[in-house]
């Protein structure tokens, strides 16, 4: 039972290891609104507030539009915003929903 315990100790070292590698291989990525595209683990994707791109995409996306900003499953940062206020509706309590913005006070 040790030396299983000890194969998976290693297996989970060697995974960390190629990981790092991995990850150096792919440097987070920044567009011209200063947004911050981190490298998703898979192929060429990156991810910025739920869009997935591959990294020759990122250069063609804008900043999201109000109805997507609107959608409550959404949760834009403050780039991402610019500004523009939400206009989610927030569920009902009894609902018990995981929207963040259904749980702010905002």
């Amino acid at each position: 039972m040790e030396a299983i315990a000890a194969l998976i100790a290693d297996w989970q070292d060697a995974r960390a290891a190629l990981a790092e590698i991995e990850r150096a291989e792919h440097p987070d990525i920044i567009d011209r609104y200063g947004r911050v595209w981190t490298w998703r683990g898979r192929g060429d994707l990156y991810r910025h507030c739920g869009i997935a791109a591959p990294a020759d995409m990122i250069i063609q996306f804008g900043l999201p539009s109000q109805k997507s900003l609107d959608n409550p499953n959404s949760d834009p940062c403050g780039i991402c915003l610019d500004g523009r206020t939400r206009n989610v509706r927030k569920c009902r309590p009894e609902w018990n929903c995981s929207h963040k913005v259904c749980q702010s006070d905002a």
